[in-house]
Formats: C-alpha cells, structure tokens, sequence
C-alpha cells in the first residue's frame, strides 16, 4: 500500500482515539504504484444521502455517498460504526441494526474527510394496524392509507394491492381505483407484520343527498349531517363547506355548529364534483322559558300536559322533561305527566340551552270514607272534573269572585268551604222575584229550572237572592269546582212549625248525596250567629229537615 495512504489512514485513526470514539474500521482501498506523469486530485467534500437514520430491531438500511470533486484522484472510502453492537455498517455502506440504542456512522475519505449519519435503533413492531379496515371508492378516487405500530417501536410499511388492475398503489401509500370490483390492500413491515383492508371499487355516484335540506338551530347548538348514495356508487371522500363560517361552521365529518343569528348554506361535494345543500337558519337561544300552568293537583292515574312557551325569534333545539321524583309523578319526552303515588314532584322543563322553567306537582291520594268520615275528607274522596256552565258570561263572573278566594294550592274540600262561606255572608237574602233582564238581558221573572245560568250570574252581581237563587249559584260553582252538583226542590221544616217550599244544593259524591245550604246558613248569621257548617255535606237519611221533591238535572246549566 502507498506510504502517503498509510500515513493518512494513521491520522484518521489516532484522531479517533483522542476523541475517545471506538471504531470498527471497514476498508476498501486499492494500492497503487505512484505515477509522477498524473496530477493527483484531492477529496474536497464527502456527503451521504442521509445524515439520520432510524430503524427497527433487525432491518437494515443502505447509505449512499456522494465524492467531490467528482474527478477525485481516491473513489475509496473507509465505513465505520461508533458501535457496532446497535448498528453494523459493511464495506458497501449497509448499515444492519443489531440493538436498540444509537450509533454514529462515519464515511471517510483517503485525505480525512468524511460524513457522519446519526443512526437511532428501535425495537421492532409486534404488530400493525391500517387506518381503515372497509372502504368504498369510485371509480377515479383515490385514497391515501396509514398505518400505526406500538410506540417505541420502528419499522418502514409497504402497501400493495391484490389487484393492480382494479386499484394499484400510484406513490408509497396512496391508492387509485380503476375498474369496479374488490381488492385487499396490506401494509407490511419490515419484520413480517401485516394487517389489511378491504377495498370495493364502485361506480362514481351521479347525485349525492343530505338527510337534511333545511335545519334551524339556535345559537351555540350542534347538529350532525348525514349523506347517501344512489345504488351501486360509492365516493369515499365527501367534503363538507359552509357558506358562511361566521354563521355555522362545518368540520370535515359533517358535524356543524351555530355561531351567530343568520343564514347559510352547508355544501357536500363528493370526489367527482357531484354536490349537494343543505340550509341552516340560525336563531338566538331562548333566554327563558315558561310554562302555562305551574302547578297541578293529581290523583294516582291521572295526567297532565305540560305546555312550555319561549321568546319569539328564538329556537331550542330539544325540550327535556325530568322529574325530581319518578316514585310520585312521571313525565315522557312529549311533556305528559303521569300521578304514581301520593306525594310532591318539580318537574323541570329544559331547553337545549339549560334554561329551566318549572311544574309542582302534588299527588293526592283519595281518601277512604265511611259514616263516620269528615266533612274534609268526604269532599276530598271524589275525583273532581271540573266543568262549564256554557254561558262565558256566568264562567267569567264566578272565576272573577271565587278566583281570588281560593288558590292551587287548596284541597278541593278547602276550596268548597271557602266558596260555600263567601256566599253565606255576601249575599242577602230577597224574598221577592225581580226582573233579571237588566243584568243579563233574558226577560225572566219567575224561578224555575229554565233560568239557572240567569239565576246565578244575577245573583252574583246584586248580592241578592231567595233560596233559588243561593241553590242556582252554589250549583254553579260547585259544578266549576268538578262536583256533580244538582240544584233540587222540596220541603224543609220551618222555626214557625210545620214544612215550607224551598231550594238547595245536592251533591252526589262517589254515589252518595250531600245536601249543601248556604241561604239557611246565611239565616243563622242573621240570627246573630257564625257560619257553623251545620248545612253542609249532610247525609239526606241524617235529617228530617229536608224533605225532597224534585231533583233538577245538571244538563240545565247548558241551556245558555
């Protein structure tokens, strides 16, 4: 070997050790006699095509080097590994990973100069997992796959098609289909690991549609578009746009979100250019939300609509019912209301936005009742139905005075005794039959069952009346309270001895009557007495006061 190679090769060793590296020298030189008619051409530059590598666990790499000037008198390089346990290179430049760690791979030139790549050695994968599994194209699309191996590990992937002629890989791991029919695309590592997918090539689609071609939705909700295909197309790629993202922005899956009051359009447009629209109405979120009735009074069994109202111009997109105790009052999504047990229920009533209106609800089981029963609790063992005279004129009167005398939160035995004492104290009693013409236009002077609804509304606003006319009115209310209650006629003994003509109230409750009489009650206040109830729910069999006559059906108060 010529000494002045010698003398060169010494130097790039002893400088390796100073440097404290350890170095396996791989060498290839040729030995040469000097020829003094030849210019010797010195190496300026040595570069490699890489300058960091990674591998897995076993796989291998070849580095390139590239001499300048290109007439460089010496083509030989020396490879060398900083450690040949984690990365072996050979005479050619191969570099083979042996162990996990990092090494440092030299190519030296016959004057000194020389190119490092930093070498990195990974375990190798146990496995690998392809982006998708099953997928549909038309044909023309193309699609680019990926693949994921365990962290920590490295490997290079290859991906190849069963079928070049259906779908064939144009670059390392984009797919383009050709011609209709089914391929398996596989991903492979360097060690064997393979995972694959299924690929059915269809026809590209002539038309695109959106489930939905109008939408609205309130500000700061979401919604998620959906797509198909005619039969026998198929378009991987479906790319979602909106008109306006200041209005509703859309992501690449079709989810879009309200941002501002407005209008805008969202567009799918398949690979080919076939599109489709979809348009969003964007309102302001509700700021509340209220409800018709805010409280009800049920017994077991019996339900209750739930009716809501929010601010116009404004959208929820859904309305939520829940109930603070299912064991008393259930509600389904529509807003009904179902009576479970006795008790006390909230029902919330909620917009997409949280905003929260709510019902009480108060389960009231019946009472049992028997001879010895309260007055209370006869009058709470009914189901009540409340119901309408006909006449608006008299339902708008009672509901005006008795309104403010009792409240939802009344028993229905409450409430009947607070009506039934409002007109034992503020109605005084005539004897006389007068005109009701001027309070209600109806030419009727004289009592009978044909004047009911006339009797009632007159006696209301004169404050006055006979015994008919208390009967009439208390009929009345009792009816808008839910009671079967009937204005009758007979006899009732009087303080002078022996029976008179007169009228009160029966009322049948769970089959059995009650007889109610508050112009008598009014007379034991004229006496200089209280309102003692003594003619109130009596059982007719418990007394010889009242003898009956002729009962007066309710279908009366549908007259006017």
């Amino acid at each position: 070997m010529n000494s002045k190679l010698n003398n060169i090769l010494a130097c790039v060793i002893s400088a390796a050790i100073v440097t404290g590296v350890s170095y396996t020298p791989i060498i290839t030189a040729t030995a040469y006699a000097p020829d003094t008619s030849t210019v010797f051409t010195a190496v300026e530059n040595v570069s490699l095509n890489r300058d960091t590598i990674t591998l897995g666990k076993g796989d291998n790499y070849n580095l390139r080097a590239k001499i300048t000037p290109s007439d460089s008198s010496s083509k030989s390089l020396m490879w060398m590994s900083s450690n040949s346990k984690v990365a072996y290179v050979d005479g050619n430049g191969k570099v083979i990973a042996k162990g996990v760690g990092t090494a440092t791979i030299s190519a030296i030139a016959h004057n000194g100069k020389k190119s490092l790549c930093y070498v990195k050695v990974q375990e190798a994968p146990t496995n690998i997992t392809i982006n998708y599994h099953n997928i549909e194209l038309g044909v023309g699309e193309s699609c680019k796959f990926n693949s994921y191996i365990p962290a920590n590990t490295i490997s290079t992937r290859v991906y190849t098609s069963s079928d070049n002629k259906i779908a064939s890989f144009v670059s390392g791991s984009t797919l383009i289909a050709k011609k209709e029919g089914t391929i398996t695309v596989t991903v492979k590592t360097f060690n064997g690991k393979t995972d694959t997918c299924k690929v059915t090539v269809k026809k590209a689609p002539s038309g695109i549609f959106l489930n939905k071609n109008s939408i609205i939705l309130p500000v700061g909700d979401k919604s998620q578009l959906d797509t198909s295909l005619p039969n026998g197309t198929a378009s991987f790629s479906k790319v979602y746009s909106s008109s306006d993202e200041s209005i509703v922005s859309c992501s690449e899956n079709g989810s879009i979100e309200a941002k501002a009051a407005g209008t805008a359009y969202i567009t799918v447009t398949t690979f080919n250019g076939v599109t489709d629209k979809c348009k969003v109405t964007v309102k302001r979120a509700p700021e509340s939300i209220s409800v018709r009735k805010n409280y009800a009074e049920l017994y077991p069994g019996d339900t209750f609509k739930i009716y809501y109202s929010i601010p116009s111009n404004t959208y929820t997109k859904s309305i939520t019912y829940s109930s603070s105790d299912t064991s008393v009052a259930t509600v389904d999504k529509s807003g009904l209301v179902t009576a479970k047990n006795s008790g006390s229920a909230r029902i919330t009533v909620k917009t997409s936005n949280n905003k929260t209106a709510f019902v009480d609800i108060d389960v009231i089981k019946l009472p049992e009742i028997n001879e010895w029963s309260s007055d209370a609790d006869i009058l709470n063992s009914v189901r009540v139905s409340p119901s309408k005279t006909n006449s608006k004129l008299l339902d708008d009167k009672i509901d005006s005075i008795f309104g403010s005398i009792i409240n939802s939160k009344m028993s229905n035995a409450q409430k009947v005794q607070a009506c039934f004492d409002w007109l034992a104290t503020n109605i005084s009693y005539a004897y006389i039959s007068y005109d009701y013409s001027p309070v209600y236009g109806v030419n009727y002077t004289n009592g009978n069952d044909r004047d009911i609804v006339v009797s009632a509304y007159s006696t209301l606003v004169k404050r006055l009346g006979n015994c008919y006319d208390y009967a009439c009115t208390l009929a009345a209310v009792m009816q808008r309270l839910g009671y079967d209650a009937h204005v009758v006629h007979g006899l009732v003994g009087m303080s002078a001895g022996g029976y008179g003509n007169h009228y009160w109230v029966d009322t049948n409750i769970n089959g059995r009557h009650y007889i109610f009489d508050a112009q008598v009650e009014n007379n034991n206040l004229g006496w200089g007495g209280t309102v003692n109830h003594y003619f109130y729910c009596l059982r007719p069999e418990t007394t010889s006061m009242y003898i009956y006559q002729e009962t007066w059906s309710t279908d009366n108060f549908k007259t006017y």
